[in-house]
């Protein structure tokens, strides 16, 4: 399945800022600790990163300086080679004007996804093209259910392949009979009438059902740097 759907980031935030940033390693463990000693001068001043030696310079003094002061305003991560933050939109553009020359692109999230419940999630492309809902079991399907019930289950699934699909190696071993064990997985069903079959069949291994939503015209933007 595509990634890319509209969930929002860290349950709250509609904004990811990604920065071009190799450097930016040299902030770990990102305590306030660390970050104040960068600031002021008494923390290293340098490291061995990215197969290159960074020297503690104004920029990295200013990004510890604004993760130290705003870090309860967002969410960051500091990977390999770059810097991603996410938070609200003024926020977002805080960042951008701060960090202008390292900025390589933004993500805004669909406004209707603040509005949607948990399990409902919106998206550019429904999973495989068509399945509009995701069905979770729970990793002790093992123990709920007979020998006879998964049989029924699996047969189910095999003889509606165009409205459903397993695509879940766990899931298919379990259920065809190849591991007596579950350990969680899911499956798909194409549209909300083969809900009701399913919750009649499997109701006692559904962990949690997830709803996709496809946006007809997708509101999410991405914008990079030009």
């Amino acid at each position: 399945m595509r990634k890319h759907h509209n969930k929002l980031f860290y349950g709250k935030y509609r904004h990811k800022v990604t920065f071009d940033m190799p450097w930016a390693g040299m902030l770990y463990p990102y305590t306030n600790e660390t970050l104040e000693g960068l600031i002021n001068g008494t923390h290293r001043d340098c490291l061995h990163l990215n197969k290159n030696f960074w020297k503690v310079d104004s920029r990295v003094k200013n990004l510890a300086k604004f993760i130290k002061d705003n870090r309860t305003k967002m969410k960051f991560r500091l990977q390999q080679y770059s810097a991603i933050f996410y938070c609200n939109k003024g926020m977002a553009s805080k960042l951008v004007c701060n960090f202008w020359e390292y900025w390589k692109g933004s993500k805004v999230v669909d406004p209707k996804a603040s509005k949607l419940d948990k399990n409902t999630v919106v998206c550019a492309r429904l999973p495989h093209g068509k399945f509009k809902y995701q069905i979770h079991i729970r990793k002790d399907s093992h123990k709920l259910i007979s020998m006879s019930e998964k049989n029924t289950i699996w047969h189910f699934l095999q003889n509606n392949k165009d409205n459903c699909l397993i695509s879940s190696r766990q899931v298919i071993g379990f259920l065809a009979g190849e591991n007596n064990n579950c350990w969680g997985g899911y499956f798909y069903i194409k549209d909300q009438k083969m809900l009701t079959p399913i919750y009649m069949i499997a109701n006692k291994i559904i962990e949690k059902v997830i709803h996709y939503k496809e946006l007809k015209n997708e509101s999410n933007k991405k914008i990079t740097r030009t």
